[in-house]
């Protein structure tokens, strides 16, 4: 029943082809005689119309080829059983008769180019057996791992056609041609949906059959292969025994020619002895080239492995997911790999013997050119070797025919070095091609494995088939004769290379040397910086230099034994093995050497970076247990892996990490205890929340550690512990770094003081000159005119700043660390929270998922905007105010602009990882911006009007300004709006808009000289010229008045009752106006008045036409009249 299911498909293919115009006619097709239809139409409509016509044209091809490909698997499984027969008997064939019947093919005698082209046959033979199954086993592993949801596709296709199976109706006044073109695009896509169905259909039907055939055809394959690979280690056998039975002849001849001339000194001796060189080495290539074959062999078999390894790890992943049986596959699969180190050294081999191979292929070439004329040749060594001779003789005394026969007998070895050579090189090339391939297999197979293996058991758990193990594991740890082997090996190499391990000694002797100098030059710097005067920051250096020399003798020892014992044996013996657990222990022990000495009385923490005594003292008396109990553990755990051995992974790396796991869990718990560790200088921190929660987490996760390990997480516990070492050496160092930091802001501050110090009394110096001098006019003049972050400001910055350099240092510092780990974190980019929907290039759209690893970056992103941004103020203020000379509006444009795109940059990164992109934003931002601008212009106006001035700088902090009336002193320039201090001493606070868009006045920009008109009224009568001159007379007298701008006097006008003169008058400050105006006011009052000059006053004659008759006097006894009402 089931064999009939594609005869039904295709019929109801063919049903639904019906709807559709015949696909070719003698006239054309009929998308052909539509698009002819639209020259009558609108440039919309036939714009319209085309882009359905291309539509439906794009939709035939594809359902062509779809139907195709159903004839296609029709026909495979049509066929089956011819090609089910035809592999059996493939299959049936003896490999080891076959092969024979190949050997008596090969003629006996044949050459050794005839066999380098059989064996160029069989390479591209198996090579693309290899690639052919390859492709089958892919096509297989797809298959099997295939989920099911096949039938949701199959019922997604069917809406389709069902949808697109519903009429299309003309538009209103749309023309019959645009109307025909978008009917022709939906049947051409139904039909292309519709063989897409039926495709799918029979994929699914014929599942098993083709799985059948596609397993029976990869067995005939990998037969195939057995059978050929074979073939090729017989063909290069027989090329390296002919070419070198043929060339160890041809060399002994050529050693023998040699010795018969070697005493003579001609050209025909040099010749031969040439001849010799050129012979060695065509032998010497030869057996390179058989080399370099098998070892092309055995890469290619392991490129084949790692591939393999890769897409089985895959196929287990997505079917097991994490079952105990996936964890061990795993683990082996990551055993097996080859070192990543190991092909890069293999890699770059291959390249460099590939660059020389070639030099001396163009070497080659350049010898042959010169032998292609030998008559030429033997000419130029005969004359050369009579210009050489020193008695005048020519050196021809050799004959001419020996020296053409050497010449053409050295022609003969060039020419057959020439193709192996070449042989040599494709042969390098090739290893190249196969060693970059492993190297991408290896790298993208150990991705797989430590983004999953993290999370999957890689043993089994403890129970009593481990306990039995135990034993062998712990007597496999101590083994004397592995012990007693490596001694003997060391002995040996002590005799044979002497210097090395003298020269190791002498590289500890001097450490030792220099530690025991540490201690009083630690204590001596730590003296020194107690003067303040003196104190520099170099100091600092040389005491972390000294602390670092003292902390290295024992782990620079270490380091080098590690190198002695890598040199003793070869590689993957136990000598070699324990020699990199040494130096992979060397790290771990300078780590807590060097934490030892950094908390000693007197050293770097205690003087430098003013650590706690209760800190200083809980680290000095716990880093010697740690040192003896956690290093010898980490040492255990390094070198089982390292041997990669399953015992020792299994049963001394188990019980060592449970082991440190249990002791690092008792120090913690110790450690952050009350008034232990968690310590601060000037502070109460009990009761401390934060200190009680790492005491219960930190503790409780290197218990997990332990439970995880007994439970079959080995591989897991291992990369955990590991980046826990290398935890506390990241801490030490962002410590350190943050303490050095300490000290360099410290000193900036001080320096910062002291400026600040300095400009406070100069200040107060001229406010005290400025209070003796009467002719300040009493105006209101501030001290200090730049407006600056003050110095308590700094400190509060300076601490927020620091916090979050160490923050940021140890978040990207423990990343770092804790890489391995965070590899198995990007499972969390598998996890999708929600879509979002993305234009593509060709117009359509496609759904983009935003996963859990997108949401913790894009959070994080906004969360070090937010740092960066609250945090930038100290350090530019530090930096730059403390360095140089910069004014407050320079500094304050510089730390606004910066802030703004940080946010800025911050804001669209942290955005964009949480699916907001730009292109969803710009309407929506669009609309906010219009409606913001309507809505706050006046505050977006002098937003905008003040990044102008800070960049345009019209005025800057303490220049004088006159704008809407307003006089006074800048005192703070903001983006919003500016101070001004007005000479009464009231801040008026001014919109940036008013500076942009009115007239403004600054007195001080460029240059501070200004002019005083002093306006002056005398009386009619008095004489004009000595006027003049008692003015100009008091304008020289006063001494601020400048002589380089002449004071000038004009009669202006003839007012009412005086005459108006003015007299002008320039001074160099601000500062002088209201003075000198008071002065020469002052000094022409006395002038006018020793001289007889009056001020003129205003006058009024009053003329009197009539007055009233006196009244009598009044008798006092009379009453007074009564007033008028």
């Amino acid at each position: 029943m089931r064999a009939s299911r594609p005869w039904s498909y295709s019929l109801v293919l063919l049903l639904g082809l019906l709807g559709l115009p015949v696909a070719a006619s003698p006239t054309g097709s009929p998308l052909d005689s539509l698009k002819s239809g639209l020259e009558t139409l609108a440039d919309p409509q036939r714009a319209a119309a085309n882009e359905a016509l291309d539509a439906a044209s794009a939709a035939d091809r594809e359902a062509a080829a779809l139907e195709q490909r159903l004839q296609a698997l029709n026909a495979e499984v049509a066929n089956a059983p011819a090609r089910t027969a035809q592999l059996e008997a493939q299959l049936a064939i003896d490999p080891r008769r076959a092969l024979a019947q190949w050997r008596a093919r090969v003629p006996a005698q044949a050459d050794v180019e005839t066999l380098e082209r059989l064996l160029e046959q069989e390479r591209l033979a198996t090579g693309q057996l290899r690639d052919r199954i390859e492709s089958i086993t892919a096509e297989l592993a797809d298959a099997v791992a295939q989920p099911a949801r096949e039938g949701s596709q199959l019922a997604d296709l069917q809406r389709r056609i069902d949808e697109l199976s519903t009429p299309i109706m003309p538009g209103r006044d749309e023309p019959a041609a645009l109307t025909d073109a978008r009917r022709a695009r939906q049947a051409a896509e139904r039909r292309q949906l519709q063989a897409d169905l039926a495709l799918r259909q029979a994929q699914q039907d014929l599942a098993g059959t083709r799985q059948r055939l596609q397993e029976l055809e990869l067995r005939a394959l990998r037969t195939q292969l057995a059978q050929r690979e074979p073939r090729l280690a017989v063909l290069q056998q027989r090329i390296a025994e002919r070419g070198r039975g043929e060339l160890e002849a041809q060399a002994l001849g050529l050693a023998e020619r040699a010795e018969a001339v070697a005493g003579r000194d001609d050209p025909v001796a040099d010749a031969v002895r040439q001849n010799l060189a050129f012979g060695q080495e065509l032998l010497s290539l030869h057996e390179r080239l058989d080399e370099q074959r098998r070892s092309l062999a055995n890469q290619e078999q392991a490129l084949a492995r790692d591939l393999a390894g890769l897409r089985d790890s895959r196929t287990r992943l997505e079917l097991g997911g994490r079952s105990e049986q996936v964890g061990i596959w795993l683990w082996a699969e990551l055993r097996r790999l080859e070192p990543e180190r190991n092909l890069r050294e293999r890699l770059d081999t291959a390249r460099q013997s590939l660059a020389q191979l070639r030099l001396r292929l163009i070497e080659l070439s350049e010898t042959r050119r010169q032998l292609d004329d030998l008559p030429a040749a033997v000419r130029a060594l005969r004359d050369q070797a009579g210009q050489e001779d020193d008695d005048g003789t020519p050196a021809a005394q050799a004959s001419a025919s020996e020296l053409e026969a050497a010449l053409q007998e050295r022609l003969d070895l060039v020419t057959r070095i020439e193709p192996t050579l070449w042989r040599l090189v494709a042969a390098h090339e090739q290893a190249e091609r196969t060693l970059q391939a492993r190297l991408d297999a290896n790298l993208e197979l150990r991705q797989t494995l430590d983004r999953h293996l993290l999370w999957i058991r890689s043993h089994a758990p403890v129970g009593a088939d481990w306990l039995a193990t135990v034993p062998a594991g712990l007597y496999d740890l101590f083994k004397p004769s592995r012990f007693v082997t490596t001694g003997e090996l060391l002995l040996r190499s002590l005799q044979e290379r002497p210097w090395s391990y003298a020269g190791a000694v002498a590289v500890v002797a001097v450490l030792l040397v220099l530690r025991r100098r540490a201690r009083p030059k630690l204590d001596s710097l730590a003296q020194a910086i107690r003067e303040v005067r003196v104190d520099r920051y170099r100091r600092t250096l040389e005491s972390l230099a000294w602390t670092v020399v003292a902390a290295l003798p024992g782990a620079v020892a270490l380091w080098l034994l590690g190198g002695l014992l890598q040199g003793v044996g070869s590689s993957g013996k136990y000598s070699d093995s324990l020699g990199r657990a040494c130096v992979a222990l060397a790290l771990p022990m300078f780590t807590l050497a060097f934490l030892r000495w950094l908390v000693r009385e007197r050293g770097l923490a205690h003087a430098h970076f003013r650590w706690t005594k209760p800190r200083r003292e809980a680290l000095r008396r716990w880093l010697p247990r740690l040192s003896w109990g956690l290093l010898p553990l980490y040492f255990v755990v390094a070198l089982a892996f390292i041997r990669n051995q399953e015992l020792a992974i299994a049963v001394q790396a188990r019980l060592a990490i449970v082991a440190a796991s249990v002791f690092s869990a008792w120090a913690l718990w110790r450690l952050l205890a009350p008034d232990e560790l968690w310590h601060s200088r000037g502070a109460d921190v009990e009761p401390s929340l934060r200190r009680r929660v790492l005491r219960f987490v930190l503790p409780a996760m290197m218990l997990a550690c332990a439970v995880l390990a007994l439970d079959g997480y080995v591989y897991t516990t291992a990369i955990l512990l590991n980046a826990q070492f290398a935890s506390v050496g990241m801490v030490t160092a962002v410590a350190v770094l943050h303490g050095l930091l300490s000290r360099w802001f410290v000193l900036g501050e001080r320096r910062l003081a002291l400026r600040r110090l300095e400009q406070k009394r100069e200040a107060e110096k001229q406010a005290r000159s400025g209070e003796a001098d009467p002719g300040d006019g009493g105006e209101a003049v501030p001290l200090e005119l730049e407006e600056e972050i003050t110095l308590e400001k700094v400190n509060a910055h300076s601490r927020s700043l620091l916090r979050a350099i160490k923050l940021t240092l140890l978040v990207v510092g423990l990343a770092w660390v804790w890489s391995d780990v965070l590899l198995a974190f990007a499972r969390f980019d598998e996890i999708a929270l929600w879509s979002i929907t993305e234009s593509a290039a060709d117009g359509g759209s496609s759904q983009v998922p935003i996963t859990l690893m997108a949401v913790l970056l894009g959070v994080l992103a906004l969360a070090l905007t937010v740092v960066a941004a609250r945090n930038l103020p100290g350090l530019i203020e530090i930096g730059l105010l403390s360095k140089v000379n910069i004014d407050a509006a320079s500094r304050y444009a510089i730390t606004s602009v910066s802030r703004y795109a940080i946010v800025l940059v911050g804001v669209v990164i942290g955005l964009g990882l949480l699916g907001l992109r730009w292109g969803q934003l710009q309407w929506m931002a669009a609309a906010l911006t219009v409606g913001l601008g309507f809505g706050l212009q006046e505050i977006f106006a002098n937003f905008v009007s003040g990044l102008i001035l800070l960049f345009e700088r019209p005025f800057r902090v303490g220049d004088v300004i006159t704008v809407n009336n307003l006089d006074g002193t800048v005192t703070r320039i903001r983006t919003r709006a500016t101070t001004i201090l007005d000479f009464d001493n009231k801040e008026i606070v001014v919109p940036n808009k008013t500076f942009i868009t009115g007239q403004l006045v600054n007195w001080t920009l460029t240059d501070e000289t200004t002019r005083i008109s002093i306006k002056v009224g005398v009386d009619y009568g008095t004489d004009p010229a000595l006027v003049h001159k008692l003015l100009l007379q008091a304008a020289e007298e006063n001494p601020r008045v400048l002589k380089d701008w002449a004071p000038r006097s004009w009669l202006l006008a003839f007012g009412a009752s005086t005459l108006d003169f003015e007299l002008r008058v320039f001074v160099g400050n601000m500062s002088d106006r209201l003075a000198v105006r008071n002065e020469i006011n002052a000094r022409l009052v006395e002038l006018f008045d020793q001289n007889g000059i009056a001020f003129a006053y205003p006058q009024l004659d009053v003329h009197v036409r009539e007055l009233p008759a006196p009244r009598p006097p009044q008798d006092p006894r009379e009453p007074a009249p009564e007033p008028r009402r």
